[in-house]
């Protein structure tokens, strides 16, 4: 419910600053952009919401015209989307909790600082905040119903279970040791060479019967060096590639060569390797249903959500863009 919550309050902002323009921008505040069954959407209320889109998501506040079309359709969809669930919340006839109500109109009014403006805007703006925080407790509550699953029957959860084993599988792992002799970046190429004889040298001893440990205590700067080297268990993707490349092929008890990292110079030693092991389904059954029951539940809201496009009368009064168009675009083209 994470995402979707953090979009519908995105949404009731973008709609709450378009009122707020909407003496400046008096002219263009009615026209309408689309209707979606009986309802309408105002060009200001899709610009607003687009460019706040855009604030939030790119630092800089500028996108090429081809990602400002993906983010434009992106907005557009989860405008129309709001508008149908509302539509459904009340065809439902689900009621509105007062007390969750007023909680978010008090916290709208502290986050936007209605107090401070000119009386007859403010009372224009706390209508609306009024009206806004409702429609927000009935997408919550819609949702929250939608997406309400029941525990799953023991044979639906073993089947889940052996049908996604690598979501249960703990993923191979290997015990390492380290030695890191530290350089800047950007320390010129005299020093990285020194660290890499150094580190040959190193190797040269401990291959000759040095300890790795003791060695480690006295030339290591990684903070491991306490405890001579030990870094413990690693799943593969916690080591830089350059890394994780010096030490797959290796076997337990033998030593890397140095090898050159973002922070210096480094030798490798294999403690010890744990092949990947799948959990018996008893010890992760928990998790198990709880994975179940969130599939279950997105599977459920994502058909909603199919269903209430597919039934309404969706009119876009712009020749660039379609209802089709938009539900086609599943993906978020901004990162």
């Amino acid at each position: 419910m994470g995402r979707s919550r953090l979009r519908l309050w995105g949404l009731l902002f973008c709609l709450m600053l378009t009122l707020a323009f909407s003496c400046a921008r008096a002219d263009q505040s009615d026209e309408p952009y689309a209707r979606v069954n009986d309802k309408v959407l105002t060009k200001a209320e899709l610009e607003t919401a687009i460019y706040l889109a855009v604030r939030q998501r790119v630092y800089h506040g500028r996108m090429d015209d081809k990602r400002l079309e993906s983010l434009r359709i992106q907005v557009l969809g989860e405008l129309i989307d709001r508008m149908l669930l509302l539509d459904e919340a009340r065809r439902r006839d689900i009621k509105v909790d007062s007390g969750q109500q007023k909680q978010l109109y008090l916290e709208l009014q502290r986050r936007y600082d209605v107090k401070s403006m000119p009386d007859d805007h403010r009372q224009q703006v706390e209508a609306e905040m009024r009206k806004r925080a409702e429609e927000q407790v009935l997408l919550l509550k819609i949702e929250s119903d939608v997406k309400s699953v029941a525990q799953p029957e023991d044979d639906k959860l073993r089947l889940f279970y052996k049908e996604n084993l690598d979501k249960f599988t703990t993923p191979p792992r290997l015990r390492l040791s380290v030695i890191l002799l530290k350089v800047a970046p950007s320390a010129p190429v005299k020093a990285w060479q020194a660290a890499e004889a150094e580190a040959k040298q190193l190797h040269k001893k401990i291959e000759a019967g040095a300890s790795f440990a003791d060695l480690a205590r006295l030339h290591s700067g990684d903070a491991s060096a306490d405890n001579g080297g030990d870094l413990g268990f690693v799943h593969q993707g916690m080591l830089s590639p350059e890394a994780q490349q010096a030490v797959e092929s290796l076997a337990v008890g033998e030593l890397s060569a140095p090898t050159i990292l973002l922070q210096g110079v480094a030798l490798f030693r294999i403690e010890g390797r744990q092949e990947a092991k799948v959990n018996p389904f008893e010890h992760v059954r928990e998790r198990a249903a709880g994975l179940w029951r969130r599939e279950q539940a997105d599977k459920a809201w994502e058909g909603l959500l199919r269903s209430l496009r597919a039934k309404a009368i969706i009119e876009i009064y712009d020749n660039t863009m379609t209802a089709a168009k938009i539900w086609a675009q599943k993906e978020d083209v901004v990162q």
